[in-house]
Order: structure tokens, then sequence, then C-alpha cells
């Protein structure tokens, strides 16, 4: 897993580390209460692609950056 992570600017990482243990606490808070397992994984996927847009952003906006130095 170190490995894998060679290379990726800390902002990232720190953005995917924020998406892991927020996307596994409200997993875990909705199979608790008793949701629908479907409806959980939907949920939780929706929110994933708002993480995934968020590092999206940040990785283009850094690439502009090393291009224009």
């Amino acid at each position: 897993m170190r490995k894998r992570l060679e290379g990726v600017p800390e902002p990232i990482k720190e953005i995917a580390w924020k998406a892991q243990v927020r996307l596994s606490k409200r997993y875990a808070r909705l199979a608790a209460a008793g949701k629908d397992q479907r409806k959980i994984i939907t949920a939780v996927g929706r929110e994933l692609v708002g993480f995934i847009w968020a590092i999206g952003i940040k990785a283009e906006a850094d690439s502009k950056l090393r291009m224009a130095a």
C-alpha cells in the first residue's frame, strides 16, 4: 500500500483518507440503523463520487501549476 502512495501529493492523500474515514463510518451507521444494503451502497457511492471529483480538481490544479513552472 505504501509503495502505491509514493509520488502521490500530500493534499490528495488527505482527501482520500478523509473519504475513507467518513464513508466507512457512514456505511456502519446506516447498516446499524437497519437500512437496505442496496440503499446503503448507493448512498455511500454517491458520496464517494464527490470525493473523487475533489481529488480530480486538486490533481488538475496541481498539474497546471507544474506546467506553468
